[in-house]
């Protein structure tokens, strides 16, 4: 006969005790109630100069080839969807 949830889940809860973990739980922020905020362009370019600051060049330009990959691959991604 086969185990119930209940039981699958203790075996397992036991098997992870034994190999040495420990179960947490992590609480984290739901998205914003009014998705009415929304970020301008110049917004974006300040924050990013805010966090970039002190980077060198190369470490500069791996970020923007990183984001203009990530873009291409929205874009691809919502262009398949339709």
């Amino acid at each position: 006969m086969p185990y119930t949830n209940t039981e699958i889940q203790r075996r397992f809860k036991e098997k992870m005790y034994k190999a040495g973990f420990k179960q947490m739980i992590l609480w984290v922020k739901r998205r914003e109630a009014s998705p009415a905020t929304k970020m301008t362009h110049a917004q974006f370019v300040g924050s990013l100069k805010k966090l970039t600051a002190g980077w060198d060049g190369d470490s500069l330009s791996q970020l923007y080839k990183l984001l203009i990959k990530i873009v291409k691959g929205k874009k691809e991604a919502d262009r398949l969807k339709k």
